[in-house]
């Protein structure tokens, strides 16, 4: 996310912070993975950070962290979705 995305009310030095969760931190890590949809995947990142600093988390370690877990946990959701709505076509042509 670049800065001129983060939230304009984050002091300069908070949404440095955020960048850099974001884009050397938590994007690097999940980048290289077989991603069906990076775009979700980046934006679910960048949500989780924002909301995190919104309330005043400027750990870096703590924003990532969070971040990754959410982004994971919403592909393993999509992941579940994706099979189910499989198995539903196969049942049903069956």
């Amino acid at each position: 996310m670049p800065l001129n995305e983060i939230p304009k009310f984050f002091h300069p030095e908070i949404r440095h912070l955020i960048d850099f969760a974001l884009e050397d931190d938590a994007w690097q890590e999940l980048r290289n993975q077989d991603l069906a949809d990076a775009a979700s995947v980046r934006g679910k990142l960048a949500t989780t950070i924002v909301a995190l600093a919104a309330i005043g988390e400027t750990d870096p370690v703590k924003l990532k962290r969070f971040a990754l877990h959410a982004a994971r946990g919403a592909l393993e959701h999509a992941a579940r979705a994706q099979h189910r709505k499989q198995a539903g076509k196969v049942a049903t042509s069956a």
